[in-house]
């Protein structure tokens, strides 16, 4: 796969960057952020259709160059040798920036590039005719009988605004799928769970109810002051916005999300209860057999 930006100039289209830098010093760093970010995204078809389509290599170089300079701001300042890992020490020139700099630089880097990727993929997903290659590829990322199928989804049916970000939906995909397996299938039990995937008439009702309370259910864990400091805990920069608004629950208590995954799930329970024939919920009941010889509220008096 050839690379899609070759030289220093062409990367300073896209970020502020010295022309006196070697460009192998920042090949690797290309490479990095097209393996990291760019081809798990968009897939290996797209990467390869850019060499021929202006346009697309344009959508794609303007994430890349923020992401490769976001990989390579902690190296390009030091240098490796005999000396062990030296920095330039020139009086009289400018001043080495402060860490907080560096980082507020990094981070601002990472979500330009976050950002530029999340509008192109916005822009392929908008023609499915002219780029197969990436509506197959987005198709094999979601696992076959996931409810929410996507960051559009997510939002519409869902109704918890994530900015219509489809790298914010992937990032929540795996415990969209935890809630679903287990919280969604308990909800209904096996039989009902199956039908629901196979799409069968007369439960579309539900089927938006059970979106509506794995998108809440996934909010109050993704928003919980608990999950965002696990998220933060390598001090690496996140992507934002993520699920908004953001609650800063310190007691774990009184989340907005908490309490709609709540509802929904009891209007699950209600559906299931109105719709017997739907649900397969056996409502007839059943005698009570008190006098029975294992459960019996008579005895005999002497």
């Amino acid at each position: 796969m050839n690379m899609l930006i070759t030289d220093i100039d062409q990367l300073r289209e896209t970020v502020k960057m010295n022309a006196a830098i070697p460009f192998e010093s920042i090949a690797p760093f290309i490479a990095d952020a097209t393996d990291i970010y760019l081809e798990p995204n968009v897939g290996a078809a797209i990467l390869e259709k850019a060499g021929e389509d202006d346009t697309l290599k344009e959508k794609l170089c303007r994430a890349l160059g923020p992401l490769t300079l976001s990989l390579a701001t902690d190296e390009l300042g030091i240098q490796y040798g005999d000396a062990g890992i030296t920095v330039q020490n020139k009086q009289g020139e400018r001043s080495p920036a402060s860490d907080t700099k560096i980082a507020a630089a990094k981070s601002n880097l990472y979500f330009r590039g976050m950002q530029a990727l999340d509008r192109l993929l916005a822009w392929l997903s908008a023609r499915p005719d002219d780029y197969p290659e990436y509506a197959q590829h987005a198709e094999g990322i979601t696992p076959v009988g996931c409810l929410i199928r996507s960051a559009r989804q997510y939002q519409d049916e869902g109704l918890v605004n994530i900015d219509y970000s489809t790298l914010s939906f992937r990032a929540m995909l795996p415990v969209l799928l935890q809630i679903q397996v287990r919280n969604v299938s308990q909800l209904l039990g096996e039989a009902l769970y199956q039908r629901l995937l196979l799409g069968e008439d007369g439960l579309e009702p539900l089927r938006l109810l059970c979106v509506r309370y794995m998108a809440a259910k996934c909010a109050e864990l993704h928003t919980s002051q608990t999950g965002r400091e696990q998220r933060l805990n390598g001090n690496q920069p996140e992507f934002a916005p993520l699920i908004r608004p953001l609650y800063t629950d310190q007691t774990d208590t009184g989340n907005y999300y908490a309490a709609q995954a709540a509802f929904y799930a009891d209007q699950i329970s209600g559906w299931m209860q109105q719709h017997p024939e739907e649900s397969g919920t056996d409502t007839g009941g059943c005698p009570l057999d008190w006098n029975s010889k294992e459960k019996r509220i008579f005895t005999t008096i002497y």
